[in-house]
């Protein structure tokens, strides 16, 4: 059985969420209620989940679920994901339901209406939470590069992912390409010295 269906999405969120703020670079693309709206307006029709009236008071909610997530992300070990993970499940009011919205019962585990902040919750530590079971932190990753700090999802066969999109595996790949060729030609300036 596959319930690729369920978690493919809520990881795929989980991670647009909290990259839309760069520590590395300074960059936040979630600091009005604008981009809020913004953003659940490319979420909504993905998944079904109320209308909702976005206020200041939302904003700061995802604002930090997406500080949590991040520890998720960046935990060291299973036991701080678990621990991240049960809170954000518990304080969004995750619980399984059947749902019956596209005519085929299927299951929901965010609250039936509620905040943004709660469905969000809910729904991204859902997907982190099968992750987790199913593969460890070792999948859950923070991009290598020092000028970038995304999270990803290590899909790889050998869980051999250090960095969040090829851009910056290319871009690290070429700096280090670079600093070798330097360090080659001040080797063979000091010996010509």
């Amino acid at each position: 059985m596959d319930f690729s269906h369920y978690t493919d999405y809520p990881m795929q969120l989980a991670m647009e969420l909290v990259n839309t703020r760069s520590p590395i670079r300074g960059e936040d693309r979630l600091t009005t209620v604008a981009d809020l709206s913004e953003f659940a307006a490319d979420v909504a029709d993905a998944w079904v989940h109320p209308d909702w009236r976005l206020t200041e008071t939302d904003l700061a909610a995802v604002l930090d679920l997406r500080v949590r997530l991040r520890a998720v992300f960046a935990a060291a070990d299973d036991v701080t994901a678990a621990a991240g993970l049960n809170e954000i499940l518990e304080s969004s009011g995750a619980a399984p339901r059947v749902s019956l919205h596209s005519g085929t019962p299927h299951l929901h585990f965010e609250p039936d209406g509620g905040s943004i902040g709660s469905w969000l919750g809910a729904l991204t530590a859902t997907g982190l939470s099968f992750v987790l079971t199913e593969h460890g932190t070792d999948r859950l990753g923070t991009c290598a590069s020092e000028r970038c700090g995304h999270v990803f999802i290590d899909t790889s066969r050998n869980c051999s992912r250090r960095y969040c999109s090829d851009t910056c595996s290319n871009r690290e790949n070429v700096a280090a390409h670079r600093r070798r060729t330097q360090a080659a030609a001040q080797m063979t300036d000091d010996i010509a010295d």
